[in-house]
């Protein structure tokens, strides 16, 4: 090998062509844009959850009060929680179907169906709702029945 010819090789190897570089900038703007993507969904879910998380506490919270606070009766009433979240409780009498060949004239417990519906404005502005349903069982009342068949 001649002495010329080593000098102009090592100049052809010593750093990256532009193609190259181009090349590794392109891949890392992509791998960059996913992670950035996984970013914003996964505070997207964050939120989302979190939202989701508030209105079921609260949907137990007001399922508590009825029984001691709404009366377990037909009828319904609403309200708001600190005028963010709106409520609905509803209840009405339920019927269980009965398919067995004995007649029943009465009932142990009377069973209502509650009704609770949460509505909200998400953190797109959207509005939104979540329904939830539940039995509750009274004992019957039978001073009613006694003064009715006298």
């Amino acid at each position: 090998m001649s002495r010329r010819s080593m000098p102009n090789n090592r100049r052809r190897h010593q750093g990256f062509t532009l193609i190259e570089v181009i090349a590794s900038f392109t891949i890392l703007a992509m791998t960059f844009m996913v992670i950035l993507e996984v970013l914003s969904n996964s505070s997207t879910n964050t939120i989302k959850s979190s939202e989701r998380s508030k209105i079921a506490l609260l949907a137990q919270s007001k399922m508590d009060e009825v029984g001691l606070i709404i009366p377990i009766e037909e009828g319904s009433e609403s309200g708001s929680f600190d005028d963010e979240v709106d409520w609905n409780v509803s209840i009405v009498p339920y019927e269980v179907p009965y398919d067995g060949n004995v007649q029943m004239d009465f009932a142990p417990v009377d069973l209502y169906k509650v009704n609770l519906t949460l509505s909200w404005l998400d953190g797109r502005g959207q509005r939104r709702s979540a329904d939830f349903v539940t039995l509750r069982a009274m004992t019957a009342d039978y001073s009613q029945s006694r003064e009715v068949g006298r």
